[in-house]
């Protein structure tokens, strides 16, 4: 029973430091975003606003995503794929020499990848915490009714 009590005792405080860690990468996912878009705004300001929109990049040529996420769910694995060859390509539609502060705002964005997929695996390990004691505290229940009934029994 004591060593019962003691796991659930350590995985609570493994969850709680968990949690912990989740609601900071959160904020700072939510930081890298806002530091993003202001540093986007503060480019279209320096460049013009017309230097800095869709009429820059031509619609002939495909978008095609830098990195690409694969996600397993059985077992759980989170991969992160760069393409390098088109990895600073966007950055040529705005000229060949594009403000540092649009090159800031690019280098936000894809911080916020690897975050955002720190985040997904931190809310994982949150979940399989929460089952494991969820699943000891069953145990717990199911021992105390056990011994209950067999201190009754005594008694009768």
């Amino acid at each position: 029973m004591d060593s019962l009590c003691e796991q659930i005792d350590k995985l609570t405080i493994d969850y709680l430091e968990e949690f912990g860690h989740l609601l900071a990468c959160k904020q700072l996912l939510d930081d890298t975003i806002k530091q993003g878009y202001f540093n986007l705004s503060r480019a279209r300001v320096i460049m013009g606003v017309n230097n800095l929109s869709r009429l820059q990049y031509s619609e002939k040529d495909p978008m095609i995503a830098s990195t690409k996420i694969s996600i397993t769910l059985t077992p759980f694995n989170i991969e992160k794929q760069i393409d390098k060859e088109h990895y600073d390509d966007t950055l040529k539609w705005f000229g060949l020499l594009s403000p540092t502060i649009l090159k800031q705002s690019q280098k936000s964005f894809q911080q916020t990848i690897d975050l955002a997929l720190e985040t997904c695996i931190r809310q994982k390990k949150i979940l399989q915490l929460k089952n494991q004691i969820e699943q000891l505290l069953k145990e717990k229940k199911t021992f105390l009714i056990k011994e209950n009934f067999d201190e009754n029994k005594k008694d009768n």
